[in-house]
């Protein structure tokens, strides 16, 4: 029960600091929200192309604005990290009768609760703007589960910088990463619309397959073979970038 209440402890303050102070949070609504009314304002006539099967684009974008509210709740827990980092807290942290790994853990999970939160909340405000998302009580559980695991997935990115270089700046930075991530997948159109190298690309990008199980159970009220690919994927583009992650904190810890 001790361990555990660390961990709470530590949930907590990791979940304050993500949130606080409140006005930061703004951009991190008002960005997926942008995205939303924009694209399915511009690209409703894309409807009327062949072969694309949704009756309204904005019902098609829904979840990659989704996706969005992920990739933007989560991408600040570099800057935090060092923060802690520059001010000393992680060096008092590790005076603390705490396991080390706790402080990560912690971190991470106050994340994925974050990007959950987030998400639940675009689902609703999309709803007063003509979207409707299919899939019942479990489809829902299932997108906050995507939400959870691959917010800390992504988050492993700015926490490796963030060991490794202890820099703002080049944590800062690390928010290109977000263009080729989200834009080079099917949120503009269906993978069957694309072609080339850039067809190529979405295939390759592992967010294309997190993409589509939400769009799967979301907007199909489908629980096959899709969402469990995206699932998979998620999983392990989180063991990867975590596992670097793991690897720098225990590069930082020794030096």
């Amino acid at each position: 029960m001790v361990e555990i209440r660390k961990i709470f402890i530590l949930f907590v303050r990791g979940f304050k600091q993500s949130t606080r102070p409140y006005p930061a949070l703004l951009p991190e609504f008002l960005m997926p929200f942008f995205f939303f009314i924009i694209n399915s304002a511009a690209f409703q006539r894309v409807v009327d192309l062949p072969g694309f099967s949704h009756s309204t684009y904005l019902q098609f974008y829904a979840p990659v604005a989704l996706l969005t509210a992920i990739f933007v709740s989560s991408g600040s827990t570099g800057l935090e990290l060092v923060t802690d980092i520059s001010t000393g807290y992680m060096d008092r942290l590790f005076l603390a009768p705490v396991n080390r790994w706790y402080i990560v853990f912690a971190k991470l999970a106050a994340v994925g609760v974050k990007s959950a939160s987030l998400v639940a909340f675009m689902m609703i405000l999309f709803t007063f703007f003509g979207a409707s998302f299919q899939g019942g009580i479990f489809g829902i559980l299932l997108v906050f589960i995507f939400a959870f695991i691959f917010a800390m997935g992504w988050a492993g990115i700015g926490l490796s910088l963030a060991f490794i270089t202890k820099n703002p700046r080049v944590v800062q930075s690390s928010f290109i990463f977000f263009f080729p991530f989200s834009f080079i997948t099917t949120s503009q159109l269906p993978l069957n619309l694309l072609q080339g190298w850039y067809k190529i690309a979405v295939q390759i990008n592992p967010v294309t397959y997190v993409l589509e199980g939400i769009r799967s159970v979301l907007i199909k009220g489908q629980i096959g073979g899709t969402v469990f690919l995206g699932l998979i994927v998620a999983i392990v583009f989180a063991f990867v970038t975590l596992s670097i992650a793991t690897w720098a904190f225990k590069r930082s810890v020794l030096h």
